[in-house]
């Protein structure tokens, strides 16, 4: 069986439900719906030549040129859903709803799958996500200066059941010009967007909704702006830790990386920091004494979060020194 879908009844489809992506390898790392599995119609190299065919010679030329592309594949798209999919349904889309979603949904309907073709395509889940993150938004926002391990006390809160949006985790960055050592490299803005959107639609906005207080940019991502703007505008709950713990969680934390990371990483914020506090900051590194390097840095970073606090509504400022099970058991019961 093969029916079309709309974007609304695609969006409320089962959360266990099988989700295949028949566009190019290149399209789905460019952004795709989170859980969705790359099952391409046509590979990167066969898109570009029918692509180009499209141009060259027209719409009908380029379809039998596609058909020639994919037909001697037949075999093996269903040898592979027989084998990795073993039940069904099938929620299946590619770029526009077009051609190749309806090629590959014909051919695993034929194959005994019940399957649902989303009308619009990746594009119409992508107006659905940008429609979302245009809206407006509330959250509780857990500040504090550089090394107060906002992050680990957030996945804290996470485990204990509240909700959490954990932009950092979702942009593979912890959020300075150090947040990418150790980590994944950041794919595409696109994607970020769209795990955004995964985890909004998932919260009750009844209940609180923990979110860090981040800059604009999460290494090279930019956050959405109205969820920027509504970190800058919520209430923040601010840890107020001293300059010595802070120092040593963030020791903690990157004392175990090579020194040629760190020294590189020190680099990119040399235009704020300044020649002379440079050199001093990675002499330090250079002589293994990483305790003096990070009170350089964070001194810097103490500087700007400082500026960004200062614009905030001191109405909206609440100082928090409580730590460990004092401060979740504190944190969970904001309203």
């Amino acid at each position: 069986m093969l029916k079309q879908i709309s974007i609304i009844e695609f969006l409320n489809r089962p959360k266990n439900a099988l989700l295949l992506d028949s566009r190019s390898e290149g399209e789905f790392l460019q952004g795709h719906i989170p859980g969705a599995v790359s099952f391409p119609v046509l590979n990167n190299e066969q898109r570009k030549e029918v692509g180009i065919c499209y141009k060259q010679k027209g719409h009908q030329v380029a379809v039998v040129l596609g058909y020639e592309l994919v037909g001697p594949h037949f075999k093996r798209f269903v040898e592979e859903a027989y084998r990795n999919f073993p039940v069904g349904p099938i929620y299946l889309h590619c770029w526009r709803g077009g051609l190749r979603s309806l090629i590959m949904g014909n051919l695993l309907s034929s194959a005994g799958y019940q399957v649902y073709l989303l009308k619009g395509g990746y594009k119409a889940y992508r107006n659905a996500v940008l429609e979302v993150l245009s809206g407006q938004f509330e959250f509780n926002v857990l500040g504090g200066f550089t090394g107060c391990n906002k992050t680990v006390i957030l996945n804290e809160l996470s485990r204990l059941g509240s909700q959490v949006l954990d932009l950092e985790d979702l942009a593979n960055h912890r959020g300075s010009a150090f947040g990418n050592i150790g980590l994944p490299a950041q794919i595409s803005q696109e994607q970020y967007e769209n795990d955004i959107y995964s985890n909004l639609v998932s919260f009750d906005f009844s209940k609180p909704v923990w979110v860090e207080d981040e800059s604009r940019l999460i290494g090279k991502f930019q956050i959405p702006t109205k969820i920027h703007d509504a970190i800058r505008s919520s209430k923040v709950y601010f840890l107020d830790y001293s300059f010595e713990t802070r120092c040593k969680n963030i020791l903690e934390l990157y004392g175990k990386f090579p020194k040629e990371e760190l020294i590189a990483s020190t680099l990119k914020i040399k235009k704020r920091l300044g020649d002379l506090k440079t050199r001093e900051a990675i002499a330090f590194l250079e002589a293994g004494n990483p305790d003096e390097w990070i009170k350089i840095v964070l001194t810097h970073y103490d500087k700007l979060y400082q500026f960004g606090l200062e614009k905030r509504d001191p109405n909206k400022i609440v100082k928090i020194g409580l730590a460990g099970d004092e401060l979740l058991n504190y944190l969970k019961r904001v309203p």
